[in-house]
């Protein structure tokens, strides 16, 4: 029988997490307190006297389906990269991973070829041996066959609470709290109106009706100094789908934005389009803050309100990465000068009727970011000749020459034996020397873990001005798509603050006049 290798409770980690098994009556601090009391009593038993240490121990608050949304799991993986961490302590394997064959592989991976046991309270798992691996990969797909099972059973009823007129979101519409009431001996979840928001919400439909555009209703609102749903200052785009949203005339509805999973540029991606198509609507049981006919009427007016661009995904080459100066997002607008005529595309702070920061056009932001782009083109090219004192390469070097140092230890050590055993060395002469040498291995020991552990990153300074340069190309090139010209900036940008004064002529709106100003986190 496979025996658990020689190690210390410094080398391994514990990870606790709550699962959908455990008892539901107890919260999540409950069961992580329970299931940690489990493994102290055999780390206990195994290690008489001893304790994983604070720092190695990983408590997962966040219930996440994928091993990407649990960011303690993440550190895990992380952690195990060094070769000081032998082993991951759980309850059972099915807490590391209940996501998809993806991550169960990927997974899998990460602990055979780190070497890396899983030790569980009623086997340990030695993913270098054959039969263990397909034990180990059987009991997380077995985990992710029953998690799948239980989203279609919580799913099924949640419609159904839906199709009864409950109100089952996370999160209640501005203007509602969320309220518990009871049908005989069942207790249902509803809404029920608020008396310091509902009135505002009354506001919007009654101004908006009579003709108020969603910025003017946001101006407002602002003016009053009412607090927007999501704090600080209203906003267009905060108006609107209040006056979409059926919640206000009492009902309530199932698959508005439901999770979709699409394949992008070879990975899948989540996604929440409005699927107005498959939106199911059923009267609730809370009480409505909007009457029919003022709803009826707000529709009527929306649908003369016609976009001023095709809707399409990708307009924006900096979507997601362009903040205002004040903090806001900067995002894609067009403008109607005539009946048919439209103005350039121009980025807009989302609060610029509070900042007041001047917008620019989507070309002259492009013109004025072009150059910055070039002078990193220009700093990689001075990185790559000055890269001559490469760290990566002299981390190495040390690596190597620590290993060295051991090998030369054991042979000293087989010497001294041979010297005692064969030479008669005395025994005190030989206890002393051995310590002295035991302790000078354990030191190299130690300093090559530590130089394994914090191997500095080699940074391809080449591939990255490679792609500088693609990107300045394409960003210059008419005929490029929105799409790609965005996806090549993520990879060369974090994020840009936008700056820029207002004007100081007559002609304030558009503010020409005033130069544009970039704070650019490159991506280096």
């Amino acid at each position: 029988m496979w025996q658990l290798p020689k190690m210390s409770v410094e080398n391994i980690l514990m990870y606790l997490r709550k699962s959908r098994t455990d008892d539901p009556t107890l919260t999540v601090d409950e069961v992580l307190a329970k299931h940690e009391q489990m493994l102290d009593e055999w780390v206990g038993k195994t290690f008489p006297g001893q304790a994983v240490p604070k720092e190695n121990r990983y408590l997962e608050v966040v219930s996440g389906e994928t091993i990407d949304s649990r960011p303690q799991m993440l550190s895990v993986l992380r952690r195990m990269e060094s070769p000081r961490v032998k082993a991951i302590l759980c309850v059972e394997p099915q807490r590391l991973s209940r996501g998809d064959l993806e991550d169960i592989g990927r997974l899998v991976k990460l602990l055979r070829y780190t070497n890396t046991i899983v030790i569980t309270l009623q086997y340990v798992y030695n993913l270098q041996d054959e039969h263990d691996r397909d034990y180990f990969e059987r009991e997380l797909k077995r985990g992710n066959e029953f998690l799948e099972y239980q989203k279609r059973i919580m799913n099924n009823g949640r419609l159904l609470s839906v199709q009864n007129g409950n109100f089952i979101g996370q999160k209640p519409p501005y203007g509602y709290k969320k309220a518990v009431i009871k049908e005989g001996k069942k207790k249902c979840h509803t809404l029920q109106p608020d008396p310091d928001t509902a009135p505002v919400v009354k506001m919007v439909f009654e101004w908006y009706a009579a003709g108020d555009s969603a910025h003017e209703i946001a101006r407002k609102l602002n003016g009053m100094g009412i607090p927007a749903p999501m704090g600080g200052a209203w906003s267009a785009a905060s108006v609107k789908p209040m006056v979409t949203n059926d919640h206000y005339i009492g009902m309530v509805h199932w698959y508005r934005r439901r999770e979709v999973k699409v394949v992008e540029d070879g990975a899948v991606v989540k996604t929440k389009p409005y699927t107005a198509a498959e939106e199911l609507s059923y009267p609730g049981k809370h009480p409505a803050i909007i009457d029919r006919a003022l709803w009826d009427a707000v529709q009527a007016v929306r649908a003369t309100h016609l976009p001023i661009k095709d809707k399409a995904r990708y307009a924006n080459p900096f979507a997601g990465l362009v903040r205002c100066q004040c903090g806001g997002n900067m995002t894609r607008r067009e403008y109607k000068k005539g009946e048919r005529e439209r103005s350039a595309p121009r980025l807009l702070c989302q609060n610029q009727t509070i900042c007041r920061t001047p917008s620019c056009t989507l070309q002259d932001f492009t013109e004025a970011l072009i150059p910055a782009m070039e002078q990193a083109v220009a700093d990689f090219s001075l990185k790559l000749e000055q890269a001559n004192d490469d760290s990566a390469a002299v981390q190495a070097q040390v690596i190597e020459k620590l290993e060295k140092r051991l090998e030369e230890l054991d042979r000293q050590e087989l010497s001294m034996w041979d010297k005692y055993t064969q030479e008669a060395m005395p025994k005190h002469i030989f206890e002393t020397l051995h310590d002295k040498l035991l302790s000078d291995r354990a030191a190299a020991q130690t300093e090559l873990e530590e130089a394994r552990s914090v191997v500095p990153p080699k940074i391809d300074y080449a591939q990255k001005r490679e792609t500088f340069v693609t990107t300045i190309a394409t960003l210059k090139d008419p005929t490029a798509s929105v799409r790609e010209q965005n996806l090549l900036l993520k990879k060369c940008i974090t994020s840009i603050t936008y700056h820029r004064k207002p004007s100081t002529g007559t002609n304030r709106r558009w503010s020409e006049a005033q130069p544009i100003e970039l704070d650019i986190h490159f991506n280096i």
